[in-house]
């Protein structure tokens, strides 16, 4: 059965999209079979990954077609990337398409019907990521998920908007959600300053049990680097981004057991 995995935070800028394609990245150097979905209306994973407009159906057009109960052909909304993994691109139709979801009866499980269609059972792990508004998108998306990481920037606002998170992932939990956890929260772009290492070992005192022991170092040259590079894309492995994006999978596969 598919591992599904929203990564989730309602802060912008904490590298939310670049742990997504990351991790799911380390997971197929792991032997995993992984799938991306954008929800995002910014594109960003889906540019990552090698999205190029095609005239094929994105995942709008997937939430569509399940509103309104019309049939989709998977072969053609699921791309391949060159780094092994597959994806699901979005595009700015997502912009407004709650107020579409809003339409359906079961509106909280949009997502999660669409996920239970066996084409996706071929996955170890499917990976969401979802845009920063705690809306019904973001809603939809926990709810059909297992789990939620967080990743957060290790800087003087880290704490910002975590608090927010962990309340909306407990109040899912509490209603629509059972099964859903925290696998993580994720201490993101971390420097060598002082005010970095005391936030980080702040947020480990506090969130002990949820926080991943694996940090993803600040390197914007590499970050740079991989953004020209364009492939579809991931850290290269031998990299010290690559390498921690690494382990970061092997925790990950490690926890979720």
């Amino acid at each position: 059965m598919s591992k599904i995995i929203s990564i989730c935070s309602e802060k912008g800028g904490v590298g939310k999209t670049t742990t997504t394609v990351n991790v799911a990245g380390g997971l197929v150097q792991l032997g995993k079979k992984v799938l991306v979905i954008d929800l995002d209306q910014q594109q960003n994973a889906s540019r990552t990954l090698g999205y190029i407009k095609d005239g094929k159906p994105t995942v709008s057009e997937l939430i569509y077609n399940e509103v309104a109960e019309i049939g989709t052909d998977f072969s053609e909304i699921i791309r391949h990337s060159e780094s092994g993994i597959d994806y699901i691109p979005s595009s700015p139709m997502l912009t407004n398409i709650t107020s579409t979801m809003a339409n359906d009866e079961d509106s909280n499980y949009i997502i999660r019907r669409i996920l239970s269609n066996d084409v996706f059972a071929e996955y170890d792990y499917i990976l969401l990521d979802c845009r920063t508004l705690l809306d019904l998108l973001a809603s939809n998306a926990m709810n059909a998920s297992n789990y939620v990481i967080i990743p957060i920037e290790s800087g003087i606002y880290a704490y910002e908007g975590l608090d927010k998170m962990l309340n909306k992932v407990a109040s899912i939990n509490n209603s629509t959600n059972r099964n859903l956890r925290v696998l993580g929260i994720l201490l993101n772009k971390r420097q060598r300053t002082n005010v970095s290492v005391s936030l980080a070992d702040s947020i480990r005192g506090e969130y002990e049990n949820i926080t991943f022991r694996t940090t993803i170092p600040y390197c914007p040259a590499q970050t740079e680097k991989a953004i020209m590079n364009q492939k579809g894309s991931v850290f290269d492995k031998s990299s010290s981004l690559g390498q921690a994006y690494r382990e970061l999978a092997e925790e990950i596969a490690e926890r979720e057991k």
